[in-house]
C-alpha cells in the first residue's frame, strides 16, 4: 500500500506543479474522446466527419468550463439530428432545452454526467457507469444519468429513422416525430437501465456516507453486487434480455475504476481511529477522527556524538569569543571613534573663533601649532601674544623720543 500511495502522491504533486499545462492537456484528450463518441452516435453531418473540426472543438473544450463542453456536444448532436430531417432536429432541440431547464441550469457542476453515460454506452461499459457516478457525484447523479440514457437511446432511434428515410421505398405516411416518441416511451430496456442506475447510485452512495470502518470499500462491493442482481431481476420482470456475462464484467470494471478513484481521493487508516465525546450548553458532540494514509516520511540520518567529540566541542566554544562579547567590543570601538571625532570638531571650532577675534595672534599661533602637538597649542599661542605686546610698547617709546 505504501508503494501505491507513493506513486499516487508523486503523480498528484506533478499534476499540481504543472497544473497550467497538465489540466488543459487532460481536458483536451477527454474532449477528443467525447466528440469522437458523439460523432459515432450522431454521424450524419459531413461537417463533423473532418478530423480538423473535432480537433478544434477539443481545443476549445480544453479552455472552457464543463457545462460549456456539454453545450458544445449538444450542439453537435443537434446539427446531426437536423441533417437527418427537420422533424428529428426539432424534436432533439426541444428535448435538449427541456433537459437544460430541468437540470443543467440548476446543477451545472454535474452536467458532465449527461455526456459520460452515452460515452460509456458507446464504449460498451454501460454497466460500470452507476458505480462511477455514485463515487464521483453521489445521489444527485441519478437524474443526469437518466438523461444520459435518454440521449443514447434517442440516437438509436435517429439511426433507424435515417435508414428508413434513405431506403429505396419510403412510406409517404411515415412521421419521424411519432416514430421516435413511441419508440422511446415503449423501450423497456431504457426503462430498466434508468431504474437500476438510480437504485445502485442511491445504495452505493448511502453506504459510502456511513461512518463504520471501511464503509467506502464496502459501498463499492455492495454496489457492484446490487448492479448485477437488479439488472438480472428487472430484466426478467420486464422481459428484457440482459447479458449476464456483460453485466458481471461491467460491474467488475466499474468496481475497479471506483476503487482507483477512491484511492486517489483519500485512504483512511482505520487502525488509528479516535473517538471523542463532549458537550456544551446546547448540544452533545460525538466526534470520530480517522487519519489519512499518505506518503511515508523520508528516512533521516541521525549521527551519534561521542563523549570525546562533545569535550572537543566545549573547548572550542570556550576559546571562541561569544557573540555578545564581539558586539560589546565593536560598540566600544565605535564610541571611542565618536569621542575622537567630537574633540577634533570642538578644537577646530575654537581655532576658528580665535582667528576671527585676533588675526595676528591667529596667524602666529597657527604656524606654531602646526609643528607641535595639540595639547601645547594654547600655551604657545599665549607666549606669542606676550611677545607681540612687548614689541608694540618698544615701538611706542621710540616714537615718543
Amino acid at each position: 500500500m505504501s508503494g501505491l500511495l507513493t506513486v499516487r502522491d508523486a503523480i498528484r504533486d506533478f499534476l499540481r506543479k504543472y497544473d497550467e499545462i497538465t489540466t488543459p492537456l487532460i481536458r483536451f484528450v477527454i474532449a477528443l474522446i467525447v466528440f469522437n463518441c458523439v460523432n459515432s452516435m450522431y454521424g450524419y453531418s459531413g461537417l463533423f466527419e473532418r478530423g480538423m473540426v473535432l480537433f478544434l472543438l477539443a481545443v476549445i473544450s480544453a479552455l472552457v468550463s464543463d457545462i460549456v463542453v456539454v453545450l458544445i456536444a449538444g450542439a453537435v448532436m443537434c446539427v446531426n439530428a437536423f441533417s437527418v430531417s427537420l422533424e428529428v432536429g426539432v424534436l432533439f432541440l426541444l428535448m435538449f432545452i427541456l433537459i437544460y431547464c430541468m437540470y443543467m441550469r440548476m446543477f451545472p457542476e454535474c452536467s458532465w454526467i449527461l455526456i459520460l453515460v452515452p460515452v460509456m454506452y458507446v464504449l460498451n461499459l454501460q454497466y460500470a457507469a452507476p458505480l462511477i457516478v455514485a463515487i464521483f457525484v453521489g445521489i444527485t447523479g441519478a437524474v443526469p444519468a437518466a438523461f444520459g440514457i435518454l440521449l443514447y437511446y434517442f440516437s438509436t432511434y435517429v439511426k433507424e429513422v435515417y435508414d428508413i428515410l434513405n431506403a429505396a421505398v419510403v412510406d409517404e405516411e411515415f412521421q419521424a416525430f411519432t416514430y421516435i416518441v413511441k419508440g422511446i416511451t415503449k423501450n423497456k430496456e431504457m426503462i430498466v437501465a434508468a431504474i437500476v442506475f438510480a437504485i445502485v447510485i442511491v445504495i452505493t452512495n448511502t453506504i459510502h456516507r456511513l461512518s463504520f470502518d471501511y464503509s467506502w470499500y464496502v459501498a463499492i462491493g455492495v454496489g457492484a453486487v446490487c448492479n448485477i442482481i437488479f439488472f438480472i431481476i428487472c430484466g426478467s420482470m420486464l422481459d428484457v434480455s440482459v447479458g449476464g456475462g456483460a453485466v458481471v464484467m461491467g460491474s467488475i470494471v466499474g468496481a475497479l475504476v471506483a476503487l482507483v478513484i477512491q484511492v486517489c481521493k483519500s485512504v483512511a487508516d482505520y487502525s488509528k481511529k479516535e473517538s471523542v465525546q463532549f458537550e456544551d450548553d446546547e448540544y452533545y458532540y460525538y466526534v470520530k477522527a480517522i487519519p489519512k494514509l499518505g506518503m511515508p516520511a523520508k528516512n533521516k540520518n541521525v549521527k551519534t556524538i561521542t563523549e570525546k567529540e562533545e569535550t572537543v566541542a566545549q573547548e572550542v566554544r570556550k576559546r571562541a569569543p561569544s557573540h555578545q562579547e564581539s558586539r560589546t567590543g565593536t560598540g566600544r570601538q565605535r564610541i571611542q571613534s565618536e569621542d575622537r571625532t567630537r574633540s577634533s570638531a570642538s578644537y577646530q571650532a575654537g581655532r576658528t573663533s580665535a582667528n576671527r577675534t585676533n588675526p595676528v595672534r591667529a596667524n602666529t599661533g597657527s604656524g606654531r601649532t602646526s609643528a607641535g602637538r595639540t595639547s601645547t597649542a594654547s600655551g604657545r599661542t599665549g607666549t606669542v601674544s606676550g611677545r607681540t605686546n612687548i614689541n608694540r610698547s618698544d615701538i611706542n617709546e621710540t616714537d615718543k623720543e
